[in-house]
């Protein structure tokens, strides 16, 4: 869509899972959801943001602040939509970890062996708490206790508040696994070559589940599975009470990428240059994905996507289900760091000292089960889910967007916004949107004409309020058949 009078390109997009937006963007067409495979890589980037220092730390995004560690020894504060630094907090030590954002504050280790809890807001330090190894493990915080691995061989257990330990469990080596915490139970593989369940509170061992090899991946959590890599080259499905395998699947190389489980795959990288999709329940392969060189980073999921970044310096965007590759945007060195996709937006840092900010050509924000775990970076939502490991709320898809007219040139013209949404999953709960515009278009008002039954509230939105609805599969709020909307909208060039 055009607007003629200040020649200003937009397009339609999503600033989260539930909200349609119109802003300014690079091509003059609207678009919306799975996006384009030709995409210019040029056009993708919306910022990047320079530090002193490589970027191997995967970036958390919590109130529309980004929180990044480098091996500049620093935690860094970045706007989200501009880029610009919001504050910055030294520590004494490279920093690979990623931060953990609860309550107000960002919790992150350095190489240093301090585990820190920042404010969020100001970057002034709350506390520091010590151990006796370099912490390459990012730190999980559920129901006010602060876990994280330690090169000491130990898994810790800290109050969020105070700082204090509260227990420490020893493994039989270092532990650079990131832990998971699901249902009271917290979960970390360790290079003594075991994945352990802990008791969050007691810090008591529950089971041990034992590889070949040392486990650098992070475990993550779907429904009653505990999923996580090996440096013997392979994927392992566990049962979550019992510790006891389901199934192996065997990579082409060491696994150090986390894996994350979105609609019943497993998506993980490898040593080998793959990115692989393997059937949840089954062990069996979905398809595989070549790269250059090795994927260490963990891979996350939104809408249809699968983002993941490689050796070979790019981050790669990649159809869910069929492997095919959408898009690459290439940096200049390595990507170890796991992209976190928030409204839109991807996250990713480099080893070219920069975190970017790329458009996904994809709504929402990541809905991988290691981000809705907390697990190496996360957004403003996974606490939501973190003591279940499963999501707790509905999984909406819009689609088939269109605008008619597309052009706005003249005052408070009638045009026709129609799209479609689909609940992915089973889960009850609400889900909104809104209309919002750029600088050089006004909403004078906004007609919701069909809704197929879903009564939308308010029934006669404000240009400016959410337009929210249930998502409920039992009684046919929103079924797995899509649902037509259709608002009506008077725009008008601004101010005209």
């Amino acid at each position: 869509m055009k607007n003629d009078p200040n020649g200003e390109d937009l397009k339609l997009t999503s600033t989260r899972r539930h909200t349609l937006k119109l802003v300014a963007g690079a091509t003059p067409t609207v678009i919306f959801g799975t996006g384009s495979a030709t995409a210019q890589t040029q056009n993708r980037q919306q910022w990047a943001f320079e530090v002193e220092g490589s970027i191997e730390s995967p970036p958390t995004v919590v109130d529309d602040t980004v929180f990044i560690g480098s091996l500049d020894t620093n935690l860094y504060a970045v706007d989200a939509e501009t880029g610009d630094q919001q504050w910055t907090f030294e520590t004494n030590g490279r920093i690979f970890s990623s931060p953990t954002v609860v309550d107000g504050n960002a919790y992150i280790g350095s190489h240093d062996k301090h585990l820190y809890a920042v404010n969020a807001e100001t970057g002034e330090q709350q506390w520091t708490f010590e151990t006796n190894g370099r912490i390459f493990s990012s730190p999980t915080a559920v129901g006010g206790t602060v876990y994280v691995g330690s090169r000491d061989n130990n898994l810790y257990a800290v109050d969020a508040e105070t700082g204090n330990q509260q227990w420490a469990f020893e493994t039989g080596d270092i532990v650079v696994s990131s832990p998971t915490i699901v249902d009271g139970i917290v979960y970390v593989g360790s290079h003594d070559n075991n994945l352990y369940a802990v008791d969050a509170e007691t810090g008591d061992q529950q089971w041990a589940f034992e590889t070949a090899n040392s486990i650098a991946s992070s475990p993550t959590v779907e429904n009653d599975t505990i999923f996580v890599g090996s440096n013997d080259a392979n994927l392992y499905a566990v049962d979550i009470k019992t510790g006891n395998l389901q199934w192996a699947f065997t990579t082409g190389g060491i696994v150090y990428s986390s894996p994350t489980v979105a609609d019943g795959t497993v998506f993980v990288g490898s040593d080998g240059s793959n990115l692989y999709a393997i059937n949840a329940e089954t062990g069996e392969q979905r398809w595989v994905f070549e790269t250059e060189r090795i994927v260490y980073s963990s891979p996350t999921v939104v809408n249809g996507t699968v983002f993941v970044g490689c050796l070979d310096s790019n981050l790669y965007a990649v159809d869910v289900k069929t492997g095919n590759r959408q898009w690459a945007f290439e940096t200049g060195d390595v990507v170890y760091s796991s992209p976190t996709v928030v409204d839109g937006t991807v996250f990713v840092g480099s080893y070219d000292n920069n975190l970017y900010a790329l458009d996904a050509d994809v709504s929402g924000s990541s809905e991988g089960s290691r981000v809705n775990l907390g697990t190496l970076g996360h957004h403003g939502d996974w606490n939501q889910q973190a003591s279940s490991g499963e999501s707790s709320s509905p999984k909406v898809d819009v689609r088939n967007v269109s605008l008619n007219p597309k052009e706005v040139t003249s005052t408070n013209e009638t045009h026709v916004l129609t799209f479609a949404v689909e609940n992915l999953s089973t889960d009850n709960g609400k889900d909104d949107f809104d209309i919002a515009m750029p600088s050089n278009v006004e909403v004078d008002n906004v007609s919701i004409v069909r809704s197929d039954g879903l009564e939308p509230t308010p029934s006669d939105p404000t240009p400016s309020s959410p337009i929210e609805f249930s998502v409920n599969p039992s009684t046919g709020d929103i079924t797995n058949s899509p649902v037509e909307f259709e608002v009506e909208l008077n725009l008008s060039p601004a101010g005209n």
